[in-house]
């Protein structure tokens, strides 16, 4: 009698499953189906957040541009520029000028390599296609870096 009425117990215990997507697995709508008697019907989704208009005595503000500051100047977006922007990093890299913004010597020789590397590898893709002084700048250029980086290698020991 005990096991027959624990198998009453588990049986009011057990749980059913019900799939409440939208959608069936071949992407077609499934009918709505009708709410078991145990669930509580869902209230609806808040409404969207409605934005205020804007009063006309009030003028529009203009939005600042993204990223907006202090206007600087900027060097112009050419070969020169972005030679100069890795030749300056390997510098730093090697110890040879302090780091922008902390005036701190580093030296990091995997980082100086890989900007000379840089270097390198612009003037490669580049061959035959740069004008007579930027060729200059990277022949000039390339060698002494090299030459740093050896010298400071050969100091570290």
């Amino acid at each position: 009698m005990a096991s027959e009425r624990h198998e009453e117990e588990q049986a009011e215990k057990a749980f059913t499953i019900s799939d409440k997507r939208l959608f069936t697995k071949e992407g077609s709508r499934r009918p709505a189906a009708a709410e078991s008697p145990h669930e509580a019907p869902a209230a609806p989704p808040p409404p969207p957040p409605r934005r205020a208009a804007p009063r006309a005595e009030e003028p529009p503000r203009p939005r600042p541009e993204p990223g907006a500051g202090p206007h600087r100047e900027l060097p112009p977006a050419d070969l020169a520029t972005l030679v100069n922007m890795l030749a300056t990093n390997a510098m730093v890299f090697l110890g040879q000028i302090p780091a922008p913004g902390s005036q701190q010597y580093l030296r990091n020789l995997p980082q100086a390599q890989h900007m000379i590397d840089l270097l390198m590898v612009l003037r490669e893709k580049t061959r035959g296609n740069l004008s007579r002084e930027e060729d200059q700048m990277l022949q000039d250029l390339l060698p002494q870096l090299q030459m740093a980086y050896v010298s400071v290698s050969r100091q570290v020991g």
